[in-house]
Order: structure tokens, then sequence, then C-alpha cells
């Protein structure tokens, strides 16, 4: 009898899933969202160096050795992590981002940052580039580690009609990649480093085939693996000092169908005509049965108004949807756009520019 209700339950769960995705449209806005930590605004030209030339080469070769990395393969990401850095920052309107064509010494292959460059080298480099500050990647290092184990695997035989899959022994391999990381942003203005960031992140591939060697050659590629973690943590700084372009979910609602406005509104926002969409809506307020779909087209019209850049209208109505029709969503799509407008506040503040 139990198993019966949990199957009814879950059954009773899908339906209502499916009913409630007919009910609404999901719609993706691309916002300016602030960075994690606030630059100061007199730096406006950003000078990118690569500081992670080893301090003594053969000792570099020894490291990589015992680590397994040529050094070839660590200037490769670190190469990737820099230029994600760049492009990321190309992104967004917060700075004029240039990059240092010198590579200095620093710390390849090292776990603690090196000693920070000197405030004559820094200025030095702001005048050869008109520069405002430095963010340097100062140390760099990275791993790549293979395991494998035996296990049944999924293999496809026959073709056409006739093809089925059958579960085989197999070899199951995983690549793991993993880079360390560190930035310094240098602000010679204000003889401060700004800034002193370390990033470890990771990423797991994985194969499987009948044998060992067929498993691993199906595996990403070394070097390919850790470039592509650098490039995640390049982005990820990028996303610390400067405003990065994000998207938001919104979910805007089309029935009940004794309330037409609802969907005629939800089509004329799906043509991006927004504007004539809350006017519809607005009207919809107006029409009979509205106490079952006000709350849904109070909501709308929020969400229409969050498009329009128009925040403060925005809050307003979903506020209006919760607390004159009950509709609950209405409450925490307001908290939602409270969080947004102190985001927007900060924004402002990040983007503004020192005379």
């Amino acid at each position: 009898m139990t198993k019966l209700k949990t199957f009814f339950l879950s059954l009773s769960l899908l339906v209502l899933l499916l009913w409630l995705g007919a009910c609404t449209k999901n719609i993706s806005l691309s916002r300016l969202m602030p960075a994690e930590i606030d630059v100061p605004n007199h730096v406006q030209r950003l000078l990118i160096v690569d500081r992670t030339a080893p301090q003594n080469e053969n000792l570099a070769v020894l490291e990589g050795l015992i680590s397994g990395e040529a050094p070839f393969e660590v200037r490769n990401a670190v190469e990737a992590t820099i230029a994600t850095i760049q492009q990321e920052l190309n992104t967004s309107p917060r700075f004029e981002v240039i990059r240092a064509r010198e590579r200095l010494r620093g710390g390849l292959f090292a776990q603690t940052f090196p000693n920070p460059l000197t405030w004559p080298q820094i200025e030095a480099l702001c005048r050869e580039y008109n520069a405002d500050a430095v963010l340097a990647l100062e140390k760099f290092s990275s791993d790549f580690i293979v395991t494998d184990k035996r296990q049944l695997i999924k293999k496809k035989e026959g073709e056409g009609r006739n093809a089925r899959t059958v579960e085989v022994q197999g070899i199951y391999a995983e690549g793991i990649a993993s880079v360390q990381v560190g930035f310094r942003f240098y602000d010679p203005l204000t003889k401060n480093i700004a800034d002193q960031r370390d990033f470890e992140k990771t990423n797991l591939w994985s194969a499987e085939a009948e044998t060992r060697t067929q498993a691993l050659a199906l595996l990403i590629d070394k070097v390919k693996a850790t470039q592509y973690v650098g490039q995640v943590a390049g982005a990820s700084y990028a996303r610390r000092i400067a405003p990065m372009y994000l998207s938001i979910n919104r979910t805007l609602y089309q029935k009940p169908r004794d309330n037409p406005a609802l969907a005629r509104g939800a089509r004329l926002a799906e043509v991006n005509r927004w504007e004539e969409a809350i006017d519809v809506w607005e009207n919809g307020l107006n029409l009979p049965n509205r106490d079952k779909s006000g709350g849904r087209i109070c909501f709308n019209i929020a969400v229409g108004f969050e498009v329009l850049g128009d925040l403060e209208s925005a809050k307003y109505w979903a506020g209006k949807a919760y607390t004159d029709y009950g509709f609950k969503q209405g409450r925490t799509y307001s908290n939602q756009l409270n969080v947004r407008m102190s985001q927007e506040e900060r924004l402002r503040q990040q983007l503004s520019r020192e005379n």
C-alpha cells in the first residue's frame, strides 16, 4: 500500500509540474552585475603582466620533471589564463585593458607568492604603457592526475534496427586537472596592493572503453585540460575586479484562460513589445475574475518594468501582487528586486569616473 501511495504522489507531482510548465514561460535577461571588489575609480587603464617566468630555469625544468609537467605545457596554460582575463575584461565597460610584452620573473611552480614588485618597477611599467595600475599573474602551478578502474560499461552492438546496448567488462578512466594561480593588483597612485588573491580550480573528465589504452585515448589531453582549468581561473578573477554581464531568469504567467490578457501580454513580450504588454496586463486587471489572475498579472507587469530598466516600478507591482492579491511569488520577487537595486547602486559607483 505504501508503494502505491508513493506512486500516486509521484504521478501527482509530475502532473503538477507539467501543468505549471504549461502556465508559465521563462525569459532570460542579460544584466551587468557589479564586481566582487571595488577597484579605485582612478584606475581606468589597466596593464596585465605575466610574472611567471621561473627564477631559475634549470630548477624549473627539474621541478617540471618531478611533477610530470614540461615547461611548454605550463607556459601554454599560463598564456590561456592571461588571454582569458584579457578577453573577459574587454567585455566589461570598467577598464581599458592592455597586455605587457615582457614576461617578468616570478612564481612558476610556486606554492606561495613571490616578493611584491617594487613601486619603482610598477611606476616604470605604468609610464611605459600609459597605464593607471598593474594586474600581475604572479604564481602558477598545475597538476593532472589520471585514475582508472575495471567495471561494467555499456557498449552498442549491431547497426540500425538490430542495434542494442549491452554491458561488458571494461575500463573507466578519470582525469582531474587542477591549477593554483595567484594575482596581485598594484595601485601606484596610493602605493597600495589593492588585491592579492589565490585561486584553485579543478575539473574532472571521464572516458570508458574495453581496454585501458582505448579509455586513455578517449580522455582529454593533459595540455588541453590544464589550459581549460587555467581559463576558468582567469574568468573567475576577471569577475572579481570588473562588472560582468550575467543572465537572470524570470517567469511570465500566461494562464488562466478566463483572463486572456495574461496570454496576449505574454505573446507581446515574446516579440519584445514590452510597453504594449504592460498596457494589456494593466487592462486585464479590469476584467471579470481578476481575483484569480490579478496576482499573476501584477507579477507580469513587474517583470515587464524590470526588462525596461524601471526597477522602482517593478518593485511596486511585485509588492502589489502580494499585498493586493496574496500572490506569494510577488513577495519573493520584491525581495529579489531589492537586491538588484542595491547591486545597481554599487554598479553605478564602480563605473563612475574620477576627474
